[in-house]
């Protein structure tokens, strides 16, 4: 069935970015900050802990928060830079801009979810905020957008641009993108993580070369 879309609306980690290379299995901005660190093996197993345990995700962020306390941010600017992009993402950003609401919505770190929604001229960004002063890791975080809650963004998405949840597009890639699947009129799994994930798309997506064509860009 033929959608009109007017915004879309991305996960961040492991979908319009992917940190391939340092053993995370979310590919994510979280896990590549901890690998720069030498935090990798603390993180990975509590990650383990929390992960499924709903009620449990925000002691998981503050308490890796916490860890980072007192660092330099430099630090991680050479594992968090130049940002992975998926591939066709920035033609994409690119081709869309002016044509279509484009965002990321994310529980991904603000280092790069708002770098990358700046650097592209993105209409929105809803990520996570670490706390720094003086480029000092406060060991404090904006836990602004819970793992599993980011379904409930799409109403303030609604409101803040004037479109329906069957004028939106969501891509994700993993099962915390399922609960925003279910509210938007166009589902999108990007390479997913879990066969589930992609079940509950109406689209799988390798290259986002692929999206501007379901879209019609």
């Amino acid at each position: 069935m033929k959608r009109k879309i007017k915004l879309v609306s991305i996960d961040g980690d492991g979908c319009l970015f992917a940190y391939t290379n340092i053993g995370s299995q979310f590919h994510s901005s979280w896990d590549a900050l901890g690998f720069a660190y030498g935090f990798k093996e603390v993180w990975d197993e509590r990650g383990k802990t929390y992960y499924k345990d709903k009620d449990a995700n925000k002691k998981w962020a503050l308490e890796d928060s916490a860890d980072m306390k007192g660092l330099h941010s430099h630090q991680a600017h050479k594992v968090l830079y130049p940002i992975p992009y998926s591939p066709g993402v920035v033609d994409f950003l690119t081709a869309t801009k002016g044509k279509l609401v484009r965002g990321l919505l994310s529980g991904c770190i603000d280092m790069v979810g708002k770098k990358a929604a700046e650097d592209h001229s993105m209409d929105f960004c809803f990520c996570n905020t670490l706390h720094r002063e003086n480029d000092i890791f406060l060991g404090t975080c904006d836990y602004a957008v819970p793992t599993w809650e980011k379904h409930t963004f799409i109403p303030q998405l609604c409101q803040k641009f004037g479109v329906t949840p069957e004028e939106i597009c969501h891509v994700g890639d993993h099962e915390n993108d399922i609960s925003c699947f279910e509210q938007v009129g166009l589902a999108v799994a990007f390479n997913p993580k879990k066969e589930e994930v992609g079940r509950k798309a109406h689209h799988i997506i390798r290259d986002f070369a692929e999206l501007n064509q379901i879209l019609g860009i």
